[in-house]
């Protein structure tokens, strides 16, 4: 790669629109896409052209082989340009990207809105240059499977032409890059020993972004000949933040132990507790849910926690989840053990949480509504201004008819939601 990848370049998601038709889509498997949105703006110094291109490295990967898709932007033009930057694994990167293996929006399992701030800050792009951004996809997507996949990949990128100091990014213009990429990962293909050693080298280097990037790439992919060495991280500071991630992706006895440790002694609220937490919860190991049972008691206030406990404990949880209810501490507490009961799994949950979608408390019966459409898979409304309590008299005769057979579902359990008749 003859451009340096260590430049983050970065948009604002609120340029986005639900529009989910292409600019241009590839047909077949694509490695380098051809050039699929540019603009033309005028400079007081010249003319910039930006442009920009996503791209993989090639069509077939090895089960567990690291894949980046690629983003380049490029100024063809005679004027300087300025391009925002940030972290492109953030929820305002401008980035927008979907592989086939995702849910899908209507899922049950699909991820919930981000908020939050960002860290941002623009770069030069002189004439003639371009800057090269990767993204790992195996860090937040699940391409471990071996078979075809396709990415719907968008950026949008605001950029300034004036020789202003001041950037506003809300204000300039952007690009907007749209393109299906395609591969494959195919299972009689194998990745080298090199390869993972050429990533363990890298978290000796003296630049911090190489030993990052060599962190979160060894963690997603989680090789078992370097099981040692990813079970370090939780003992090196830099490297913490993805122990969870990798303990969780070993999927061994003892990374599972790793991750059970990493929880007892990292600060509750932090990332690397919460994360441990989750994973922790997805073992489906019942010799962990004492401690995580023990753990979202003593944080009820911190919903995940008793959430990764009800889907491990089923209805093990149910009795600590009913007392948290009565929590004198309605706004955190008991809200939180509310929603959890959607967690479990448990038949036993659903006439519990139909009494809680009576309550006149809102909070208390919207939170019950949510816990009932996860254990159902089943809806009255998409509308969220809905009353809850209005949907009491439906959900109830559709229990009273069905419940004795009606599917009930854990957490990880993805599908879409049938309305109720």
């Amino acid at each position: 790669m003859a451009d340096s990848p260590s430049q983050q370049i970065i948009g604002f998601p609120s340029y986005f629109s639900n529009e989910r038709e292409k600019t241009a889509s590839n047909v077949g498997v694509v490695l380098r896409p051809l050039i699929v949105v540019f603009l033309f703006a005028e400079s007081v110094v010249g003319t910039a052209q930006i442009s920009g291109e996503f791209y993989l490295d090639k069509a077939t990967y090895a089960p567990g082989e690291p894949v980046f898709l690629y983003f380049k932007v490029v100024n063809d033009g005679t004027g300087n340009a300025r391009i925002l930057s940030a972290d492109p694994y953030s929820f305002c990167s401008g980035y927008r990207i979907e592989v086939s293996s995702d849910p899908a929006p209507t899922s049950s399992c699909a991820p919930m809105g981000y908020g939050g701030s960002c860290l941002l800050s623009d770069a030069a792009l002189a004439p003639g240059k371009s800057q090269i951004e990767r993204i790992l996809l195996n860090f937040e997507h699940n391409i471990a499977t071996p078979g075809d996949y396709s990415v719907e990949a968008v950026r949008i990128l605001p950029y300034d032409l004036s020789s202003d100091d001041v950037f506003t990014p809300y204000n300039e213009p952007n690009i907007e890059v749209r393109d299906t990429l395609h591969f494959r990962v195919d299972d009689t293909a194998s990745a080298g020993a090199s390869e993972f050693q050429s990533w363990v080298d890298q978290l000796h280097s003296s630049d911090p972004e190489t030993r990052t990037e060599a962190a979160r790439t060894l963690a997603s992919v989680a090789p078992p000949s370097i099981e040692d060495t990813l079970l370090a991280f939780a003992d090196n500071p830099e490297f913490r933040q993805y122990a969870p991630l990798a303990y969780h992706r070993l999927n061994t006895p003892r990374s599972i132990a790793a991750l059970a440790e990493l929880l007892k002694k990292t600060e509750p609220g932090t990332y690397e507790s919460t994360t441990s937490a989750e994973y922790l919860a997805q073992s489906n190991d019942q010799q962990w849910f004492p401690l995580l049972r023990d753990i979202a008691k003593n944080n009820a206030r911190l919903g995940n926690y008793l959430g990764n406990a009800a889907e491990l404990g089923d209805d093990q949880m149910l009795p600590t989840l009913i007392a948290l209810t009565g929590s004198s501490d309605r706004q955190f507490t008991a809200v939180n053990a509310v929603i959890a009961m959607g967690s479990t799994g448990s038949r036993q949950a659903v006439p519990i949480l139909l009494d809680f979608l009576k309550s006149p408390d809102t909070d208390i019966a919207e939170r019950a509504r949510y816990a009932l459409r996860i254990l159902t898979h089943r809806s009255v409304s998409d509308d969220p201004e809905s009353p809850p309590q209005s949907e009491y008299s439906k959900w109830a005769t559709w229990w009273l008819n069905e419940g004795k057979n009606a599917p009930i579902y854990k957490a990880h359990e993805c599908g879409d939601f049938v309305p109720l008749p």
